[in-house]
């Protein structure tokens, strides 16, 4: 999907932000999702805040973790400058501490890098249509930690 795609009615425009080595599983993921239209893929958190600043973003696709980062702080800034902005996480990790801050940043999505493809895209077609959506795994294994490290 090119950028000329994003100029379509209806259409979901996403920016995509992960490294170049995960970005095999989003384009793997946009054939099962026609309404998406890419208007930008990088691995630059720095880039990425320049395109929320200068476009409208429907979905931001995050996966994490980032080149120099967690990515967490991108999501952040991203949603303090589009509030409306729907960002899904990608996570190629399980560490509760990433979901946990995600859930309290307010991302819309956070599924697993490991989950089949089917399943991502379904998962995706959700959020895109309002649901809030947590990988039940890595919710559990989440809480799973913090129960044990709290008691």
């Amino acid at each position: 999907m090119g950028r000329s795609e994003a100029q379509k009615p209806n259409c979901v425009r996403t920016l995509v932000v992960a490294l170049e080595s995960h970005r095999e599983l989003f384009h793997a993921l946009l054939p099962r999702l026609p309404q998406m239209g890419v208007i930008a893929e990088t691995d630059d958190e720095h880039l990425a805040l320049k395109y929320v600043r200068r476009v409208r973003v429907d979905l931001a696709l995050f996966g994490i973790p980032l080149a120099h980062s967690s990515g967490l702080a991108i999501v952040r800034q991203a949603l303090r400058m589009q509030p409306g902005i729907r960002v899904v996480i990608i996570a190629a990790i399980d560490d509760p501490r990433f979901l946990l801050e995600a859930l309290r940043i307010g991302v819309n999505g956070y599924l697993s890098a490991a989950d089949p493809v089917d399943h991502l895209a379904d998962a995706l077609q959700r959020i895109i249509a309002g649901e809030t959506l947590f990988d039940a795994t890595l919710s559990t294994n989440a809480l799973l930690r913090l129960t044990v490290a709290g008691g």
